[in-house]
């Protein structure tokens, strides 16, 4: 599980609940990332910084990574995991907000992309990356809210980087991976939602009008696609305000 706003308190909890084996918080690996304050998003900001975690069954998590040269390192966090029989790498990432944070939500993105690019074998990256803020059917269309060109970037690359139609990395959506292998599903999408989102995971108003689908799944060549599902209705329900994405994955040898 690739966890992201994972309160150091609640997660032995939620753990337990979830019938997992191991835990591996970023306060494990490098508690000083959570020394900071004023990074909540809320107003006042005395509460510490929103952090990730990677859970699971099985073997724990090995070889820890961590990102102390980006604007919020407490966001992002990497390991070595057995998948399916193979030995990968697994990324959990939470996006800073570009109302609060500007210009270091696509700093971080694009830090994240490049690292990323340089990383051989089998890779998982799953997260709430804030984004996209246009998920049409057509990858190509594919608009981040920090889009590499526009003007408040200031010449400086974009988020896009990371989660646009050509990101760096040549990881891929999990979803529009399962989607190119089934495209009934996507003719019914693009029938039904021609300017997308292809599904929900996130709602920024209160009214659940203003669907987006920030929250996603990203996997190297090395594996197969077999089935993707967002929970959202349920997630909500659950007490949370995004949805939970779960993907079935098959290594290709």
């Amino acid at each position: 599980m690739l966890l992201q706003e994972a309160s150091p308190k609640g997660i032995e909890k939620f753990s337990n609940a979830a019938g997992l084996d191991w835990v591996l918080h970023i306060r494990d690996v490098a508690p000083e990332m959570l020394s900071a304050q004023g990074r909540s998003g809320k107003k006042g900001g005395r509460s510490r910084p929103r952090s990730v975690a990677l859970a699971g069954r099985g073997e724990p998590a090995r070889c820890p990574v961590v990102f102390p040269d980006v604007p919020l390192p407490e966001k992002v966090m990497a390991a070595s995991v057995d998948l399916d029989g193979v030995t990968t790498t697994v990324v959990t990432y939470h996006a800073p907000t570009g109302v609060q944070h500007k210009l270091k939500k696509p700093d971080q993105a694009v830090r994240l992309a490049q690292w990323l690019a340089s990383v051989e074998g089998p890779v998982v990256l799953g997260g709430d990356f804030n984004t996209p803020k246009l998920d049409p059917p057509d990858q190509s269309d594919i608009r981040t809210h920090w889009h590499s060109g526009d003007k408040k970037l200031k010449g400086l690359p974009g988020d896009d980087l990371l989660v646009g139609p050509e990101p760096i990395h040549g990881l891929g959506d999990v979803l529009r991976l399962y989607l190119a292998d089934h495209p009934d599903e996507l003719d019914m999408i693009r029938a039904d939602r021609p300017d997308g989102p292809l599904t929900t995971s996130y709602c920024t108003d209160s009214a659940g009008k203003r669907k987006y689908r920030y929250d996603a799944i990203w996997v190297s060549s090395h594996f197969k696609v077999e089935s993707v599902e967002y929970v959202y209705d349920e997630a909500i329900e659950a007490g949370t305000d995004h949805a939970l994405v779960l993907a079935g994955l098959v290594a290709v040898s």
